[in-house]
């Protein structure tokens, strides 16, 4: 059975991002508003965000039952922002769930590098979804 999910995706927090030298990291706050959907654990989504402009991203998403509420479900996954100019942004999803009576999930995407200005990116931000169970 194909399951269609559409995702509305904000991120915010502040976040330790492009820090060209690790010991010299520098906070920097980090925004995303995205919409997309998922299709049998397939992530894709565009949107504009904060260091990316407009963007894509790619990924994959795991689901599994939450074994002390029946009505959560927990994910994890990973995803690539590509930015505008072609830089990527990788990282993983973490500690997320889903309520499936609202429709909303939480959860923690954690910065694991990229390429060009996002080569040494580190850090995590906190985010929260709506999602439109179709």
């Amino acid at each position: 059975m194909k399951r269609y999910i559409t995702v509305l995706t904000v991120m915010l927090a502040v976040l330790p991002l492009l820090g060209s030298i690790p010991a010299a990291a520098e906070v920097r706050p980090f925004h995303v508003s995205a919409a997309g959907t998922v299709l049998n654990g397939a992530l894709q989504a565009t949107g504009r965000g904060t260091h990316l402009g407009l963007f894509t991203e790619v990924g994959t998403l795991s689901f599994a039952p939450d074994p002390n509420d029946p009505s959560r479900v927990l994910a994890s996954g990973e995803a690539i922002f590509t930015a505008a100019n072609g830089d990527e942004l990788r990282g993983a999803i973490t500690d997320a769930s889903l309520d499936l009576t609202t429709g909303i999930g939480t959860g923690e995407f954690r910065f694991t590098g990229g390429t060009g200005r996002f080569e040494n990116a580190s850090g995590t931000v906190e985010f929260t979804v709506l999602q439109n169970l179709i």
